[in-house]
């Protein structure tokens, strides 16, 4: 990849490799996500600092649930790029989609879901957004604003979410609302409550919480799940993980995702370990194979670096995987460099 590339630009030449080799429609070339990507990743990527990368601006994801998908995650950042900034993007890009893809009605139904988001307490106090989008062959699928708690937030959560937010408080303590999620696709759309884990939990302790919800055999599925891919870890620091429930059309829906950027001790061979309770499932490794694939730019080893690990489950659900990716053109040079081939040339920035 050349130096001194657009984070936009990066992006959108990622999601039409990657929207190539999976088949499905090229998302930028949507004016709509186009135009969203432009405002929400205005930087260049050489330019930007470590910190600016670990806040995972731009991230694609695969589902296990969804393995022909090509999903991605933005959260908009760069210099002028405040807080009040990332909702407004997000919420824009977020309306627009789903009145051009979903119709009037769909995004009548968003606006009211989001009136509190949009409203001058969360101007005034500043509260941060991101945005997600999925694709299928089909185009669209589904488009999602996840937004930073804050004051009437829990206003805006229905009762039974709400319900099962408090039975998560009471459950599992250190607990710490997060974010709600909105999500709207073809056909329905729904909310999720998210939450940061403030203390070191074992993996153990989300059985009473898991019971509770009615996802008490699920618990050990997870359990296994979890601490195989992270190398026998069941202790999760505190700050590292966020549990998310939902309601789902078969009950209660939890996830777990734990923020592998943030471990002190990630496993060497991440992939490896997270393919192998996979082969069970010779579809869906496939598919994850695929992905790994569609994300690789060409003259690379590979497609970047694990971020986020995550795990579903539900009642008519076993333990199911997801993983976010911090794109090879989002690494660091020293990065890029150690998944390009030994006998590429070196890049010479443009004088």
């Amino acid at each position: 990849m050349a130096y001194r590339t657009r984070a936009a630009d990066a992006a959108k030449s990622l999601l039409g490799m990657a929207s190539n080799r999976l088949m499905t429609p090229n998302p930028a070339q949507l004016h709509s996500v186009s135009s969203a990507l432009d405002k929400s990743l205005d930087w260049t990527v050489d330019d930007a600092h470590g910190d600016q990368l670990r806040e995972r601006p731009f991230e694609p994801s695969f589902y296990e649930t969804a393995p022909k998908s090509l999903s991605f995650q933005v959260r908009p950042s760069g210099r002028g790029v405040g807080r009040d900034d990332q909702r407004e993007i997000s919420t824009q890009a977020m309306r627009q989609l789903v009145g051009e893809q979903f119709g009037r009605d769909a995004r009548h139904w968003l606006d009211g879901r989001t009136e509190a988001m949009r409203g001058d307490w969360a101007q005034a106090k500043g509260y941060g957004a991101m945005y997600a989008l999925g694709f299928d062959e089909n185009g669209l699928n589904e488009a999602a604003a996840s937004y930073e708690w804050g004051p009437h937030i829990a206003d805006t959560l229905p009762e039974p979410l709400m319900a099962l937010a408090r039975i998560a408080v009471e459950q599992l303590p250190g607990l710490r609302p997060l974010y709600t999620t909105i999500r709207c696709g073809r056909a329905s759309g729904g909310q999720q409550m998210s939450f940061a884990i403030d203390a070191d939990t074992r993996l153990d302790d989300l059985a009473p919480l898991m019971r509770a919800l009615g996802l008490g055999e699920r618990h050990g599925g997870l359990r296994m799940l979890v601490s195989f891919v992270l190398g026998a870890r069941f202790v999760l620091p505190a700050g590292t993980s966020v549990l998310t429930v939902l309601n789902s059309r078969n009950g209660p829906e939890l996830r777990l995702d734990v923020n592998i950027d943030a471990l002190p001790d990630v496993p060497e061979q991440l992939l490896p370990l997270l393919r192998l309770p996979m082969t069970e499932r010779p579809q869906n490794l496939a598919a994850l194979d695929r992905w790994m694939t569609a994300m690789t730019p060409d003259g690379f080893h590979g497609p970047g670096a694990v971020t986020v690990l995550s795990v579903r489950v539900r009642r008519d659900m076993p333990a199911r995987l997801a993983l976010y990716l911090r794109p090879v053109q989002f690494e660091s040079e020293a990065s890029r460099a150690a998944l390009a081939p030994a006998e590429a040339p070196t890049p010479v920035a443009a004088a």
